[in-house]
């Protein structure tokens, strides 16, 4: 398992979730190679338990839990535009 990168610094700044959503994209992109069911929960804002810990690692190291919560509905999200987009271009 691979460390999770923290914040730039305490606090708000510009481009924060960006920051929290590439912190958290390596380990995402596991869980979801592995449990591919996830993506489309966490996409809605459900939470699988792997990922709900991904979560909780995420505050461990500074993000906030809602942060990291949010950081993963995107990545899902963005996951399955991709997916969506990647399918289009084969019809």
């Amino acid at each position: 398992m691979n460390p999770l990168a923290k914040p730039q610094r305490e606090g708000k700044y510009r481009d924060r979730d960006i920051d929290c959503q590439e912190a958290l994209e390596k380990a995402f992109m596991e869980i979801a190679g592995v449990q591919s069911n996830t993506v489309v929960a966490a996409a809605g804002g459900t939470m699988s338990p792997a990922l709900a810990a991904l979560a909780k690692r995420a505050e461990a190291v500074g993000w906030s839990l809602e942060e990291a919560e949010v950081a993963i509905s995107e990545l899902a999200q963005n996951l399955l535009d991709e997916d969506a987009a990647g399918a289009g271009e084969d019809e």
